[in-house]
């Protein structure tokens, strides 16, 4: 049955996926380095794309793509609300980071965020966590993880309230990012296997969140991505 299981995540996560209708997808943190190349992919794969962004972001990564925008600050929950207000969103995909907020913004983020889209019949929602978030960190006593103790307890939260929201949901964790523009391999794959730690590459993770977008394989677990090849 094992054997199977395994079989069968590979064939569907192998898949190509593309929209066949004007599904809207929702992106926070999609003006950063993974949430740009998330973007891009969806772009190219015909969705609709929304991209929350703070007024005074950076949008160069995602210059020139067809995307709508929402602005707003996630660590304010009238901004986010407001932003959302009226708009309804098929997916959302988290690819946020705290940047200079507190340890505490990703629990924030996502109240924010889940509160923003209850009105919204989101059919899946895709975390881009971290390996070591919560009680994953007692899978790693050698790795260093104590030292963000707060930040990863912040993250282990965050993929806590997604769980009890009732959303379906894919939480994607990632341990070594390689460098910004490093080219993708090919190979990273998803394990739930909590244990595993390697590197991988951030076009590799947006690869992987396209495979799961909508991907039955996917709903409801929660993934370490890893490249056997770095």
């Amino acid at each position: 049955m094992r054997i199977l299981f395994a079989t069968l995540l590979a064939m569907l996560l192998n898949a190509p996926t593309r929209a066949t209708d004007p599904d809207n997808v929702l992106v926070f943190g999609g003006t950063g380095r993974l949430g740009a190349a998330i973007v891009t992919l969806l772009v190219e794969a015909d969705y609709a794309v929304t991209v929350f962004a703070r007024p005074t972001s950076d949008r160069g990564r995602v210059d020139g793509l067809d995307v709508a925008y929402i602005t707003g600050d996630l660590t304010d929950a009238d901004s986010v609300v407001a932003a959302v207000d009226g708009r309804t969103f098929a997916y959302v995909i988290d690819a946020s980071a705290r940047g200079r907020s507190r340890d505490s913004f990703y629990a924030t983020a996502m109240r924010n965020i889940l509160t923003a889209v209850a009105d919204s019949d989101v059919r899946q929602f895709i975390l881009h966590g971290s390996i070591g978030a919560g009680d994953n960190m007692q899978q790693f006593p050698g790795v260093g993880f104590e030292r963000m103790r707060a930040v990863m307890a912040a993250k282990g939260e965050a993929e806590g309230l997604l769980k009890a929201s009732g959303i379906r949901y894919t939480i994607i964790r990632n341990g070594i990012v390689q460098a910004d523009g490093t080219p993708a391999t090919g190979r990273a794959r998803l394990t739930e296997d909590d244990t595993a730690l390697t590197a991988v590459t951030r076009l590799d993770l947006a690869a992987l969140t396209l495979q799961c977008l909508n991907n039955p394989a996917c709903m409801d677990r929660t993934f370490h991505a890893v490249d056997d090849s770095l």
